[in-house]
């Protein structure tokens, strides 16, 4: 079991549909996907 916090995040039902799909495609969990997506933005933010 992971020691991560948790985060309940309310999102469109658009977005929500968009994030299973990008998972599924990346053989990633729902989760992982968004884990990723964010961790990607910070690094752009972060190299800006």
């Amino acid at each position: 079991m992971r020691a991560d916090p948790q985060m309940v995040v309310r999102v469109p039902e658009e977005l929500k549909v968009w994030i299973k799909v990008q998972a599924a495609l990346n053989r990633r969990s729902q989760n992982a996907e968004i884990v990723y997506r964010l961790e990607q933005a910070k690094k752009l933010e972060e190299a800006a």
